[in-house]
């Protein structure tokens, strides 16, 4: 299936922050929220010719539009051992959709969905909780807090020095094969492993057979 490879990289993340709290050491502690991240590095916006859905909120929208980043983050933030439920990565009124750990390169890539500002949206960590049950209001509620303890959006000067040229894919499976994996390998290679994963070959069913 075409869209196999990218259902299984998101699904990654998800379930090693479930599982792996099995393993995790029980006197390790979830640092302090909100915080904001240390830097942007790259954005670059998309467009998808096929929209996907949305498993990172609860209301699951469609997403044709976004914009790809790579965060400089503290490492302790997104750590797969933490604990069950980790720090939840923000920006403006959504979730970013991490792609990577990050937690040996100190580096996140992600997808803002949508048409943020980039200018303007806040990029921080917020309370721990599992995406997929985050609601509107929830999410409301967690930025006003990191407001209130002073994270801010990134200067306008610094985002047009990282923005990149608007690009085009069919749909996410192959912007993660291209674009993605490139910025894996740029700014997190020890996760290469990844990017692999996103370049697989693409099985396509066998051609119908002609009556006879």
């Amino acid at each position: 299936m075409r869209f196999l490879a990218t259902v299984f990289a998101l699904w990654l993340l998800v379930m090693t922050a479930g599982v792996a709290g099995q393993n995790v050491e029980r006197g390790r502690e979830i640092p302090s929220t909100p915080a904001s991240v240390k830097n942007i590095l790259y954005a670059q916006r998309f467009t998808l010719e096929a929209p996907y859905i949305n498993d990172w909120s609860k209301e699951r929208a469609r997403v044709s539009t976004g914009v790809l980043v790579v965060l400089e983050v503290d490492p302790a933030y997104v750590d797969p051992r933490d604990a069950v439920i980790n720090p939840v990565l923000y920006a403006g009124d959504v979730t970013v959709i991490r792609l990577n750990h990050g937690n040996r390169s100190g580096r996140v890539i992600g997808i803002i969905p949508g048409d943020v500002n980039l200018a303007t949206a806040p990029i921080w960590f917020g309370s721990p909780q599992l995406p997929e049950r985050l609601t509107e209001s929830i999410i409301q509620s967690e930025r006003e807090r990191a407001e209130k303890a002073g994270v801010r959006a990134f200067p306008s000067a610094r985002i047009s020095a990282i923005e990149r040229p608007v690009v085009a894919a069919k749909d996410l499976a192959t912007l993660l094969r291209t674009t993605g994996a490139d910025l894996v390998l740029e700014f997190s290679p020890q996760e290469k492993s990844l990017a692999e994963i996103w370049r697989l070959p693409v099985a396509k069913a066998p051609p119908r057979r002609k009556p006879n």
